[in-house]
């Protein structure tokens, strides 16, 4: 009889259920490090709905990532309403989105991407006082759905249209948080959208239906990501209607513009938890930008900045969950696993696995240097996820993120008020509330 993965050991099979939705990320960094060395899977059943396999071993993350014919992205969460877009598409239309999209995010485009983003950082600079407290996650989510609305799609939203998508979010997150019931509950006895997600929807539609608006009405497709898009219809064998223009308009304001806000608002939060690194990547900024904004050209010699980064992703990934779904009865790391079954893989739970990574908890970007032990735990490193479905946007949400920490710390002391953050684990790994933050001017 083939073996099946198996349950945490010592827990009542609902008892584990609840854990996972009262607390994931506790949960699954729980058992990631209680039971990493001794089980590749382990299995949660939800009572009702399709049995979750938490992946333990990285190289069977990896597997499973990269193999799109056996694991496809299941149909939950907000990506479930909009089946028309790269996030959330699958088969023969995502790869002709992907194959459309993709030269928008390679080396060419990215270089004239910098801009943008100094014209941001700077318009957000500018608005901040000498001295003060904010909510810095607010800020960054306005700075982030900035530079992608200028990146992406040549258009220029306000302040207001920032902060209504900035609200949207939070009102998602709470709409898609993890919860008790619902792992244990079946779909058909699970409460449906609230007004607030409903009005949610509403706002991120209208941006996305103005943004569409705007770059159509010009005599000549814009040079840019709906663009490529728009001119793409003119091809008989590349099909998109309307209404996938509409979905990947708004996937990439949501998801392209919120992953990269958090990762900044975390990365300082983290140089106030370690003000010495706070200030050697100052004088690292200092040096190599000596007063301008960042370029191009400045990218790799932030060397500094970019583990800061990376240390960022590996503690406090944006992305903390990656789920995939059986398509068909398959055999994974030595267990079988029924047609429909879904797979959790955490970059979150797997950033902080102590196999993987020396004083894993800790905040040490020098570990990303040449003698640090982040090229041994490579395997257990996918903040962007991994194989084919990986995150188109990476190297544009780098760049961006390490710009932003270089310019601003030349002209700002950032210091985060949160001694610990209490997460509200949804789509993406948000904050539960503001993230307060005091800022001087140098």
């Amino acid at each position: 009889m083939a073996e099946t993965p198996h349950s945490p050991p010592g827990l009542p099979v609902v008892d584990s259920a609840f854990k996972l939705g009262d607390d994931p990320i506790r949960y699954l960094t729980a058992v990631q490090e209680a039971y990493g060395g001794q089980y590749p899977i382990i299995q949660v059943d939800p009572l009702a709905g399709p049995t979750v396999n938490v992946i333990l071993d990285p190289t069977l993350v990896h597997e499973v990532l990269g193999d799109r014919e056996r694991f496809k992205r299941p149909n939950l969460g907000p990506q479930a309403q909009r089946r028309n877009g790269l996030l959330a598409s699958d088969g023969d239309l995502w790869e002709q989105q992907r194959a459309v999209l993709q030269p928008e995010f390679v080396g060419g485009q990215l270089a004239s991407y910098a801009d943008t983003t100094g014209d941001a950082v700077e318009a957000l600079l500018a608005s901040w006082p000498e001295e003060g407290e904010l909510d810095l996650w607010s800020e960054t989510s306005a700075l982030a759905m900035q530079v992608i609305a200028r990146t992406l799609f040549s258009y220029d939203v306000t302040r207001d249209q920032c902060d209504a998508i900035h609200e949207a979010m939070q009102d998602l997150g709470e709409e898609f948080a993890f919860s008790p019931l619902a792992t244990v509950l079946p779909q058909s006895l699970q409460p449906g959208p609230s007004e607030a997600f409903e009005e949610a929807n509403e706002a991120i539609d209208a941006l996305a239906s103005d943004i569409v608006s705007w770059n159509r009405s010009q005599d000549e497709p814009p040079q840019n990501l709906l663009g490529a898009l728009i001119e793409a219809r003119q091809d008989p064998s590349i099909e998109l209607s309307d209404n996938e223009l509409l979905d990947q308009t708004a996937l990439f304001i949501t998801g392209g513009h919120e992953t990269t806000a958090l990762t900044i608002t975390y990365a300082f939060y983290w140089l106030s938890q370690r003000p010495d690194v706070r200030e050697r990547v100052r004088a690292e900024a200092q040096t190599v930008l000596d007063g301008d904004r960042p370029g191009w050209d400045d990218l790799a010699k932030l060397q500094l900045t970019e583990r800061v980064i990376r240390e960022t992703l590996r503690l406090t990934p944006a992305a903390w969950n990656i789920t995939r779904a059986a398509q068909r009865p398959v055999r994974l790391g030595g267990y079988s696993l029924d047609e429909g079954e879904l797979l959790l893989a955490s970059p979150y739970a797997h950033g902080r696995d102590s196999s993987a990574w020396e004083a894993s908890t800790a905040f040490r970007p020098e570990r990303w240097g040449p003698d640090g032990d982040a090229t041994r735990a490579h395997d257990s490193y996918f903040p962007f996820g991994s194989g084919p479905r990986s995150c188109i946007g990476r190297q544009l949400a780098l760049t961006e993120a390490q710009f932003t920490l270089a310019h601003v710390l030349q002209a700002y002391n950032v210091e985060v008020l949160v001694d610990d953050f209490d997460f509200q684990p949804a789509v993406t790994l948000q904050p539960s509330g503001p993230v307060e933050a005091c800022i001087s001017k140098l």
